[in-house]
């Protein structure tokens, strides 16, 4: 009798558009057969953890043609992804198509308003003044969702530097504001204009095209809001099954962030979100990714500062077992600091351990602060 001991590989590789070699961000890969998932940073690169050879791959995104391959080395992968065709004679026949297909997702999403799912996430979070990085923390926490919000998390793991130079900046709340600004339903939001089942009509909504996939074409729906520019307000690109009405993909532009800044702000707090949803195979969508850009323009003392806080948050694994945990209520209160302090910094566990490849960028501010021994529990080196 001979026993064979499977050792679980870690691999990393880069995913690209065939036709252009271009890097493709937010790309979904999983093992087939189990609940492990990543997704691609936006330099189209990613970490998989955990996986026993040979292991069936599987690559999804809205605009490509899906892509399944076995694999039986852990050797750095190249994978080329095909451009799914682009429809844009049938856009116009129907005007009020566009409209019927968001009104359809809200109200099934709406339908699974109650029923909450739990998964391993990671959160990166990245400050740059004008251009230059100046802070990073990262979180490793279980969280708690359905299909309208984050409701609550538990912080496993975390690590923080900052650069310290004269002027910082710090947003304290960040990762609240990209779950709250990524779901897709927004019906217990107390201000604002977004899209929801009372308010399709203050929004131009319109199909820009149709992306033609093997099982169903998705709809890319825009929504642009028709009111006063002078107050918060979001559009948003919605991408739809136009069979299963599930939404895939979303796509936010904020702007006039309501913010209280105790700096001169000559324009007001405007973002980004693209969040990413797995859709095969269930009734809902499920909260795949979250990736979120604010941009600020103050003014400290006379100097003009930009800061740009970027961040990238992927549920890597799905777990039902963890709804028994107590989770923390995620609300606008939540420190994201204090999270921080909460956790001693553990080296052994970050050591050769990025659930999610970091960009070029990142890459380069991380082993500058690990080279002065600046990651730990808030270290200011």
């Amino acid at each position: 009798m001979t026993c064979t001991v499977a050792k679980a590989q870690t691999i990393q590789g880069k995913i690209v558009d065939e036709t252009t070699g271009e890097a493709i961000p937010f790309v979904s890969i999983g093992i087939v057969g189990t609940n492990i998932s990543t997704v691609t940073n936006d330099a189209g690169e990613f970490i998989l953890k955990g996986l026993n050879l040979p292991a069936k791959l599987r690559y999804s995104h809205v605009s490509y043609l899906l892509l399944e391959n076995e694999i039986n080395a852990a050797n750095n992968l190249f994978v080329k992804l095909k451009p799914a065709a682009i429809n844009l004679k049938t856009v116009v026949v129907d005007p009020y198509r566009g409209q019927r297909l968001v009104k359809a997702a809200l109200e099934k999403a709406t339908q699974f308003q109650k029923e909450s799912f739990h998964g391993n996430a990671f959160y990166r979070q990245l400050t740059s003044i004008n251009g230059k990085p100046s802070q990073i923390y990262e979180l490793f926490y279980d969280l708690e969702f359905n299909v309208s919000k984050v409701k609550g998390w538990l912080a496993k793991q975390s690590r923080f530097a900052e650069l310290n130079e004269g002027v910082s900046f710090s947003m304290s709340n960040q990762s609240y504001l990209t779950f709250a600004l990524a779901g897709y339903l927004f019906e217990d939001r107390k201000s604002g204009k977004f899209v929801t089942l009372k308010s399709l009509k203050d929004f131009e909504i319109t199909i820009e095209k149709y992306i033609e996939q093997k099982e169903q074409d998705i709809a890319v729906v825009s929504c642009k809001y028709k009111g006063s520019k002078k107050h918060f307000y979001i559009n948003s690109t919605y991408y739809i099954g136009v069979e299963d009405t599930n939404v895939y993909r979303l796509e936010n532009s904020i702007f006039n962030l309501p913010m209280t800044i105790n700096v001169t702000s000559k324009i007001p707090p405007a973002g980004t979100t693209i969040a990413t949803f797995n859709g095969a195979k269930t009734d809902i969508p499920i909260l795949e990714s979250i990736s979120s850009k604010l941009y600020l323009n103050l003014n400290i003392r006379g100097r003009a500062l930009n800061p740009v806080i970027s961040s990238m948050l992927t549920v890597f694994q799905l777990d039902k077992n963890l709804k028994t945990q107590k989770f923390t209520e995620l609300n606008r209160k939540v420190q994201d600091k204090a999270i921080i302090e909460s956790i001693a910094y553990q080296p052994d566990f970050w050591k050769d351990n990025p659930i999610v490849k970091q960009t070029a960028l990142e890459d380069s501010f991380i082993k500058m602060m690990e080279s002065k021994s600046a990651f730990g529990t808030m270290i200011d080196p």
